[in-house]
């Protein structure tokens, strides 16, 4: 097994020593289907074994040679003696990650004898967040377990907290592979693969497949027929592993590039989480304010669609990345948590991709440093700025400004086996109101020159009051438009509601509901007007994501006041319910039962359903032609759990009337 073998000293095949291929030291015992291959992580000692045909001595000459690509490793290491000699291999802390081969080469007299390549002794390469000289180090090990170490997440898409189980799946077998096969489909230089920062910045871009053949190709219709529809998948593994082996993978919306992503970060040991932030603004005119214009059509107010280019989703989802941050000024202290977003919304530098982006200099309104800082504080604290049209003039004019809505809330998952949010809105952002907060958008609007003077003492406000956020599928319900004079001067209002369901990202599905009133209110009287909202005009509009939107428009007719508010509640869609036969143990059969009804007026075509759970249960799926009014469906299915302690059941079903529905389970099995 040598390509040249001298008399002198000569080395068979190198080894792993037996110890370092559990991979615990180095936090890598729980990457599948690698039992024989090594993964270490830089900036950390690893061994291995070489055996020689006689002791060596302090003057023989060999060396160990790590091979990625046409480039070396450079090491330290600490060689025990003898004729089986151990060396301590210390890779260092800006190490290019990747796989890398290995071979032995013994310098002597009559030449150079050198190891063949042997996959046997290939190794990964990663960052390490326990190594204080990595750039991606977490000084915590209980945020490094659920950061680096943690499958299971939990991803927001209402402010209360509710939102969808996501399994990361980092360890998964393939998706190692999987990881460093997007950076060789990037073409990214190797040389840049030891920097975290370029490697965030890559794998943004690459998640989508909007100009690099990426991950995955995103879909905002209701038309999902030549993929999978973005509330079917239950996790990341699937997605990558199927990209592998076929390319792009449709369909995904802003979460799933989130928790893809997600796994992306963390399979290669870079901390990271998902965010979701709430009425996130996005800003296409870069001006870092949210600019919506409306057309007077009679007395009543609607979006001008040609005009208005930025929007506002209900929520956005994106990543932060935990990295240091070496590329910028070291007194600025921006290291910590970073931003990343793959969802392709604006492109940077020429492609669709967001970040990294320093949390902190977004709330200090710092938006000159690298990259796309302004994007991001538009995304979370940008001022809105409504306008109305002058049909004559073609001019606009400033009806009012709203300085809270954008950003309203920032969740996360809480650390440890918890689905309870963490709300880190204040790690972007001060309290609206404080001098703390004035000084940041001193300090943006000083290189965006922003701001704008408005009055907004014109005497009557408006506002819509609903009792509640969310309402159960098939509910009934109310809620009142308030008016309030604040003025001397008696006024007459004519006002125009609109009830319509909406996708996430705000646009409009279809409209359920009208009304028009007319209200005299004298000086400082206050008035409510009840609207009743009833289901049967609401559920047969809904479509795979539940969400209502109710728009007022008013006009004071004394002095031509005009007044908006908008007000959004989800809908709860039915559950997914399970039952298991038994306790669960490794290595014994268990029945999982999932059930379902339909509780629409109408029947369900097409459904599809689909169950999965982490060392428990293998990714399957069902199909039901039809699900009639009322019926119930049962599916059972049988597992064997191959490891003890604690998981996560996930499953769900989708249509094309009918998406979100979910049910997830924690499971204890015992050993």
């Amino acid at each position: 097994n040598l390509l040249y073998r001298p008399t002198g000293l000569w080395c068979a095949q190198p080894r792993w020593s037996a110890e370092i291929l559990n991979k615990s030291d180095h936090h890598c015992h729980l990457y599948e289907g690698k039992n024989n291959i090594l993964i270490v992580r830089r900036a950390q000692e690893f061994q291995m074994t070489l055996q020689f045909n006689q002791p060596v001595n302090p003057s023989d000459n060999f060396q160990i040679e790590f091979y990625i690509g046409k480039t070396f490793l450079h090491i330290s290491t600490n060689v025990q003696q003898g004729d089986a000699c151990v060396v301590g291999i210390t890779p260092s802390a800006d190490a290019i990650i990747g796989k890398y081969y290995t071979s032995v080469a013994v310098i002597g007299s009559n030449g150079i004898s050198r190891t063949q390549k042997d996959s046997g002794t290939d190794f990964y390469l990663l960052f390490n967040a326990w190594a204080s000289n990595d750039e991606v180090y977490m000084p915590n090990e209980e945020e490094r377990q659920e950061y680096v170490m943690n499958e299971n997440g939990f991803i927001y898409e209402e402010e209360s907290g509710d939102g969808r189980q996501w399994f990361y799946g980092q360890f998964v077998e393939g998706i190692l592979d999987a990881c460093f096969q997007i950076l060789d489909d990037s073409h990214m230089p190797l040389v840049n693969r030891g920097d975290a920062v370029k490697v965030c910045r890559i794998g943004s871009a690459m998640m989508n497949s909007q100009d690099d053949r990426g991950v995955l190709v995103g879909n905002w219709s209701d038309d999902y027929s030549l993929g999978t529809a973005p509330t079917f998948w239950l996790g990341s593994d699937q997605i990558l592993l199927q990209y592998v082996n076929k390319g792009p993978v449709s369909f995904a919306q802003c979460w799933v590039y989130a928790g893809t992503f997600n796994t992306f970060l963390r399979c290669l040991g870079i901390p990271a989480r998902v965010i979701t932030n709430f009425n996130s603004a996005h800003d296409n005119t870069g001006n870092i304010v949210t600019d919506l214009v409306f057309n007077s059509v009679g007395n009543q107010l609607e979006l001008n669609e040609r005009l208005t280019r930025d929007s506002i989703w209900n929520y956005h989802c994106w990543n932060e990345a935990y990295l240091s941050r070496l590329d910028l000024p070291a007194d600025q202290n921006f290291g910590g948590w970073q931003v990343v977003d793959s969802t392709p919304q604006e492109t940077s530098d020429g492609y669709y991709r967001c970040g990294p982006c320093s949390v902190k200099a977004i709330k200090e309104g710092m938006l000159g440093y690298q990259f796309d800082a302004p994007f991001v504080f538009a995304e979370v604290n940008s001022d809105v700025y409504k306008y109305k049209l002058n049909s004559q003039t073609g001019k606009t004019e400033l009806l009012s400004v709203d300085t809270t809505y954008v950003g309203m809330k920032i969740l996360t998952k809480s650390i440890g086996e918890t689905n309870e949010p963490m709300d880190i809105t204040e790690t972007y952002k001060y309290p609206e109101g404080s001098s703390k907060d004035e000084e940041t958008m001193r300090n943006a609007e000083r290189t965006y020159k922003t701001h704008l003077q408005y009055d907004d003492e014109q005497g009557v406000a408006m506002t819509l009051e609903i009792p509640q956020e969310r309402v159960k599928i098939g509910q009934n319900f109310q809620m009142a438009v308030v008016f309030r004079n604040l003025s001397e001067d008696t006024r007459t209002i004519h006002g125009f509601l609109v009830g319509s369901t909406i996708y996430y990202t705000n646009i409009q599905r279809a409209q359920f509901k009208q009304l028009t009133f007319d209200v005299t209110l004298k000086p400082m009287e206050t008035s409510r007007i009840q609207v009743v909202v009833l289901a049967q005009n609401y559920m047969p509009k809904l479509g795979c994501q539940s969400n209502l939107r109710f728009v007022v428009t008013a006009k004071s007719m004394e002095n031509n006041q005009d007044m908006t508010a908008i007000q959004i509640i989800v809908v709860n869609g039915p559950s997914l319910f399970e039952q298991m036969s038994g306790p669960a143990k490794v290595n014994q059969e268990i029945f999982v039962k999932v059930e379902f009804t339909n509780p629409f007026p109408f029947s369900l075509h097409d459904v599809r359903m689909a169950i999965q759970g982490p060392n428990f249960i293998s990714y399957r799926e069902k199909l039901y032609s039809e699900i009639s009014t009322g019926a119930s469906i049962t599916w059972i299915e049988s597992c064997v759990p191959t490891r003890s302690g604690n998981t996560m059941i996930y499953a769900v079903l989708d249509c094309s009337v009918l998406g979100n529905v979910q049910g997830n389970w924690a499971v204890s099995v015992q050993a």
